[in-house]
């Protein structure tokens, strides 16, 4: 059980770092948050979220997921964090949160899963009158919703027109930088693009709540998508660059472990230490980093935007290839630092075993 202590709106405001002011209306304590989307990274953001709601006098978190199984491990892992229950509600109809909520945040697996949600979200809202319609203030009548699964920026762009197309709502892409094990201690950065005044609503209700810090990417969503991308492009990038050089540093009779020892004392950066301890001690569990199918599907969407814009990355068409040959060698679900066993194989070396061999071929062994 967590032994976590009571945030204080004093507390919030110390740490929030946003770049909007506070929004003026009082009638926001009594808006309606939601977080749709309940598994490695939504689940975590639900569970920090229901506690700072419920500790600052705000109604309980409304939650759904497209398949219920999952609403078991949210209780689970909510209560190991000391979260109870009575700070979330759990909705087994998307339609009933969706007219409830003033504030929908998204957390879903790829392009695919964010279309077919949001174009249900939309069409609840076309056919029914929204609960809220009555309320006097204005800003608890509407709808902000908060994309922060990474999507090809177009289709960002898409789901912003569909919303445009409906009175008193507005969409924001709002990608989130950081794996699901920071998600947990709320040490992740959000980039966020849309609507100011649904920004500035949004940012002071996610911040610090689940985020350490929101960056503003202007008005238009695709830009922000296209900043994930750039984003993860580098975290990639960083992977292969180690899994060259750690391959190399095996190789060669330097020793990983003095390698690593070099990046710890050299190098003031916990994302390349937590790559490279990793990779050099071969554990690639996912469970709350990111896995093999996700870095493709992420260097698929790079290539694209580079090719659209005329900028070759050579580093990322070798990772990509790399990736490939790791989730063949193993699965999809294994962590992306595993692409180092694309390397490894190059190398003639075993993909995930380090220092061992691969046996050399020989012609008896062709049949």
């Amino acid at each position: 059980m967590s032994d976590t202590k009571k945030t204080t709106k004093e507390d919030l405001d110390q740490k929030r770092d946003v770049p909007f002011s506070r929004p003026a209306t009082p009638a926001l304590r009594q808006a309606q948050t939601a977080v749709v989307g309940l598994g490695e990274m939504g689940r975590r953001i639900a569970t920090n979220l229901a506690r700072t709601l419920q500790e600052q006098g705000h109604p309980p978190l409304l939650v759904w997921n497209r398949s219920s199984d999952k609403f078991d491990e949210f209780k689970e892992y909510a209560k190991g964090k000391g979260v109870s229950e009575d700070a979330y509600n759990i909705c087994p109809k998307l339609d009933d949160l969706v007219r409830r909520s003033n504030l929908i945040l998204t957390s879903l697996a790829g392009e695919e899963a964010a279309k077919e949600v949001y174009d249900r979200m939309f069409s609840v809202q076309a056919d029914h009158l929204p609960e809220r319609q009555s309320e006097a203030d204005p800003a608890l009548r509407g709808t902000i919703f908060v994309e922060t699964s990474t999507i090809y920026p177009t289709a960002a762009g898409k789901i912003e027109r569909e919303c445009a197309k409906g009175a008193l709502r507005s969409y924001l892409a709002a990608p989130i930088f950081g794996v699901p094990r920071q998600a947990a201690k709320a040490d992740i950065t959000m980039a966020m693009a849309g609507d100011y005044y649904a920004k500035k609503i949004a940012a002071h209700v996610l911040c610090p709540s689940i985020c350490k810090k929101v960056m503003d990417l202007g008005s238009n969503p695709e830009r922000a998508m296209s900043f994930k991308l750039t984003g993860n492009a580098l975290e990639l990038g960083f992977i292969e660059l180690i899994s060259e050089c750690f391959t190399l540093a095996d190789q060669t009779g330097v020793g990983s472990e003095n390698l690593l020892e070099l990046i710890r004392n050299q190098h003031n950066s916990p994302a390349l230490v937590r790559y490279s301890e990793r990779i050099t001690q071969n554990k690639f569990d996912a469970t709350g980093g990111f896995t093999i199918d996700g870095g493709l599907a992420d260097s698929q969407n790079i290539r694209h935007l580079a090719d659209h814009n005329n900028v070759p990355m050579p580093v990322i068409d070798v990772a990509h290839g790399h990736l490939i040959t790791a989730r063949a060698q193993g699965n999809g679900q294994m962590d992306w630092t595993a692409l180092v066993g694309g390397e490894r194989i190059a190398a003639g070396l075993q993909p995930f075993a380090g220092k061992t061999h691969l046996e050399p071929w020989t012609e008896d062994e062709e049949s």
